[in-house]
């Protein structure tokens, strides 16, 4: 599933307010040139506002900005998991999976019981084939909530390490749970749920002490 595994936090409204300030403030400054330069004694945003206009630049693709953006929240409160979280997402969707790992586990020492967090850092491990770390990862997440994502998840972990009947075990009932209006994500579970029954034959072999013929 790659990139549509993550799981994210919606923006907030003040993004737009500080980008119509930072406009002004570019225009006024290179047109005006009566105005001195102004002299900024401290960083004039909240940590929240860093990240809020984090969340804007990597909606826009513009990554390198939006790492930027958490780092300064980071530098302001290490109580706050989301920048942490937020430049593990980045740093996974350019595929630096190094410090995308890192980003997160820093998330998970201030929130361990966040399932998002855990559910991303399994697609970590997914991607860079540590299948055993992957599971251990999806299986938290579904043990502090039973949702789709993270059932969906634990099901390509399971088809990935071979356990193709309880991936698909797991990926019905991620199934139950996928609200029809998910097309993203009901796409990705018919599509895994068609390649867990090419491998899953038709007839299973007897196990041993089993007979093929009628009682």
């Amino acid at each position: 599933m790659g990139e549509g595994g993550l799981l994210g936090i919606t923006n907030s409204k003040r993004v737009k307010n500080i980008v119509i300030f930072a406009i002004i403030l570019i225009a006024c400054t290179s047109s005006c040139g009566s105005i001195p330069k102004l002299i900024v004694l401290h960083d004039p945003l909240t940590a929240d506002e860093h990240i809020t206009l984090g969340l804007s630049y990597e909606q826009k693709g513009e990554y390198d900005f939006a790492v930027q953006e958490y780092k300064k929240a980071i530098k302001m409160t290490d109580a706050d998991f989301r920048p942490f979280f937020y430049a593990g997402n980045v740093y996974y969707k350019i595929k630096d999976y190094k410090l995308s790992e890192k980003y997160y586990n820093k998330a998970l020492k201030i929130a361990p019981d966040s399932g998002d967090i855990h559910n991303n850092l399994a697609w970590v491990y997914i991607d860079t084939g540590k299948y055993e770390d992957a599971g251990r990862e999806a299986e938290k997440a579904v043990s502090i909530k039973k949702g789709p994502y993270y059932l969906n998840t634990l099901a390509h972990v399971y088809y990935r390490m071979g356990r193709y009947r309880d991936a698909k075990d797991v990926l019905e009932e991620a199934m139950t749970l996928t609200s029809p209006a998910d097309k993203m994500l009901r796409d990705d579970e018919i599509k895994l749920l068609e390649e867990i029954n090419m491998k899953i034959p038709l007839n299973p072999p007897f196990s041993k002490g089993e007979s093929d013929s009628p009682l």
